[in-house]
């Protein structure tokens, strides 16, 4: 959660401020990403092939076939080509869509559309396969819901329908490739996020020459997008691919709702930005709902 807290802040320092045009910085943000991860990935593996030989000796061949497609970087079977694809597609859906719809909407208007399509989408599967919520999942995601509402308002204006669609399916594309990690769970967290990385750069270059204006981009909003990209990206996807592992969908889903308030928080202290009565209370309301259900699941064992 704070590396995606910490991406609504660079976000906003690159988008907000014109330091870099919203093509430039998916552009940027993806290419960034998918070199950090290739870079992690080759040094996890020298670091840990001496170490891994006699363990892989022991295995049969099946499994030595299994342990080297879950941890190849390049998939080599038909499943997990296709889901690097999926991975690749809602992953450059969900950043394109996020850096058009974040210079057009308010930024109380964009979290809701955002969140609210997240929360819809991942809820929505959750009960689709037959995960209904109990009495004390149910109050906590009304009241973490709620709260967020409240908290988003009052900087939320009238959308703009283009802007607010393209916004709406980055939060869905989100919840796409968030499940999808939840369903990768064959493949280490980093190779699985790697090679959804890897897609999107491919059809990131495709399109490039119509997303990149190098008229508007700046050394200042470069730097932005290269952090988003390295850091709050790249390797804070490879940790949330290897915390859904341990996460409900329900989790998973309401665990997100948490990020604005850390943004929130991290803004005050770094940019200086004020939080009113309500910012806290809404924000307490946010985490208690959190907690309700994390708390519900644990009863349930």
């Amino acid at each position: 959660m704070l590396a995606f807290a910490a991406n609504s802040i660079l976000c906003r320092l690159a988008l907000a401020q014109g330091s870099i045009d919203p093509g430039s910085f998916t552009v940027v943000r993806i290419v960034s990403g998918l070199v950090t991860l290739v870079f992690i990935h080759f040094l996890v593996s020298v670091l840990s092939r001496d170490n891994s030989k006699p363990t892989t000796e022991s295995l049969g061949k099946e499994e030595q076939k299994r342990k080297h497609e879950s941890e190849h970087l390049l998939p080599r079977t038909k499943p997990s080509i296709i889901m690097a694809i999926w991975g690749g597609l809602s992953l450059f859906t969900y950043a394109i869509g996020f850096s058009y719809a974040y210079v057009e909407l308010a930024a109380g208007t964009g979290a809701l559309l955002l969140f609210g399509a997240v929360q819809m989408a991942m809820i929505g599967f959750h009960i689709w396969q037959g995960n209904g919520l109990n009495r004390y999942e149910t109050i906590g995601l009304t009241i973490s819901l709620l709260g967020f509402v409240l908290l988003m308002l009052p900087s939320s204006t009238t959308p703009d329908l283009f802007s607010a669609l393209l916004m709406i399916l980055a939060g869905v594309s989100w919840a796409i490739l968030t499940l999808l990690g939840k369903r990768n769970s064959g493949v280490a967290p980093r190779v699985g996020m790697t090679r959804s990385f890897l897609a999107a750069t491919m059809l990131t270059i495709l399109v490039a020459p119509w997303l990149i204006n190098i008229d508007e981009i700046t050394p200042l909003g470069l730097i932005w997008a290269i952090l988003s990209g390295a850091f709050a990206s790249g390797v804070g996807y490879v940790i949330w691919y290897f915390a859904l592992t341990k996460l409900s969908v329900l989790r998973a889903s309401i665990a997100q709702l948490s990020v604005p308030i850390i943004a929130l928080v991290a803004g005050a202290m770094l940019l200086g930005e004020s939080l009113s009565l309500t910012v806290v209370i809404t924000s307490l309301m946010i985490l208690g709902g959190i907690a309700l259900v994390f708390l519900a699941k644990n009863k349930q064992g």
